[in-house]
């Protein structure tokens, strides 16, 4: 939905017609149903359902057709969709001409939020609602990412609200800058903000928001004489692991903030609708580290200090990259070591030479670790066979 909306408005005036309507149509095909509404609501600024919309937009290219024949020359495609319009479909009543740099004023502040120029609420709700349409059709995970500033009050009540916009304004750039083109990023109302994260799971979702949640807490603003640092907590919901509605998403989401605010401020939560499933448990043990996808890295060795279902906390004295990809050993209960692989999607630093690592456990890279390391065996059998053959 929003490339469609940015093609439109980001249309250069020289651009060939004909090469606009095949792009178009491209995206209307590929965004489903509700993108042909979209598009018609950017081009004309009417309310029309998606059957109403696709039809419209038939009819307006076997217009464009007709009418480049009768004139035997080329036919704006603006000039036809207003003849179309007025006279057949009689949806335009009274059409006045618009400056498109005046029109695209117009929605983006319709759509956008005017202090931080992120979008607005209104435009996250409705990108919300088409992505989980399109979500539950392709069978793709969706996450979403509520963030709050913490302790903003005392910003304004110590700075002045002028000093608290402006912070505002850098936390929503910091956001934007690690967020992925792909994400619709918002915000939501005061000090909250949103992210919309198609095509996600949550452990990647957690990674992402550990990644903004460091980068804000890492950084000092100095606004106008005063120097001071923020941080922000957040919660994570995902569709449709937790919820199948952008209702219910959206309230889990803010229920696993309120966790985090909680928690003690200044961290990431997941939702978790039945918390004995995630019950969390001491473990002191020695663990062995290492990272996969490189055989020459060395493995390092740490001490854990809890374990649940979704995860295992242990300290280490190097700092390892958020979102890389680990394999751990470790003693649990019984007699040989478990071998777990995840994601790291925490770090905290307590020393020079101690860090918390947070690995989210992930059975998906367990299953696919080993068939890999089968995959390597069978291929590097058939290349035996194929040598001993040849001899």
């Amino acid at each position: 939905m929003e490339s469609i909306q940015k093609y439109i408005l980001e249309r250069s005036a020289d651009a060939s017609d004909d090469e606009f309507v095949e792009q178009l149509n491209d995206l209307i095909e590929k965004g489903g149903e509700k993108s042909c509404q979209i598009a018609m609501r950017c081009l004309t600024n009417l309310e029309l359902s998606s059957e109403e919309s696709r039809k419209c937009w038939d009819d307006v290219l076997i217009h464009r057709q007709k009418m480049k024949n009768l004139l035997g020359r080329e036919v704006k495609l603006m000039t036809v969709m207003c003849d179309y319009l007025c006279s057949q479909a009689k949806v335009l009543k009274n059409p006045q001409l618009v400056e498109i740099n005046a029109f695209d004023k117009v929605v983006k502040e319709s759509t956008h939020d005017g202090l931080t120029g992120l979008c607005n609420r209104a435009y996250f709700s409705e990108a919300l609602e088409h992505q989980i349409i399109l979500s539950g059709r392709h069978d793709d995970d969706l996450s979403v990412l509520f963030f709050d500033v913490d302790n903003f009050k005392d910003i304004n009540d110590t700075y002045g609200h002028l000093i608290g916009d402006d912070a505002l304004i850098r936390i929503a750039e910091l956001i934007r800058q690690e967020a992925r083109t792909s994400d619709v990023v918002a915000r939501y109302g005061g000090e909250e903000f949103v992210v919309l994260m198609p095509h996600t799971d949550y452990i990647s979702a957690l990674v992402l928001g550990e990644r903004i949640r460091l980068k804000i807490a890492q950084d000092e603003f100095e606004i106008d004489g005063a120097n001071f640092r923020l941080t922000v907590s957040g919660g994570i919901a995902s569709f449709p692991m937790h919820a199948e509605t952008s209702e219910d998403l959206l309230n889990m989401a803010d229920s696993a903030l309120y966790q985090a605010k909680g928690a003690g401020k200044n961290n990431i939560s997941l939702f978790k609708e039945d918390k004995r499933r995630f019950l969390r448990t001491r473990l002191n043990s020695v663990v062995k580290i290492k990272e996969m996808g490189f055989h020459v890295s060395p493995t390092l060795a740490g001490v854990s200090k809890d374990i649940c279902v979704g995860g295992i906390l242990f300290e280490n004295e190097e700092a390892l990259p958020i979102g890389s990809i680990i394999q751990v050993s470790i003693m649990i209960c019984q007699e040989e070591p478990t071998l777990l692989v995840g994601t790291v999607v925490r770090v905290e630093a307590f020393g020079p030479n101690s860090y918390d690592i947070g690995m989210a456990i992930s059975f998906k890279e367990m299953e696919k670790n080993a068939k890999d390391e089968i995959s390597k065996f069978l291929i590097g059998q058939s290349k035996k066979c194929v040598r001993e053959d040849e001899r």
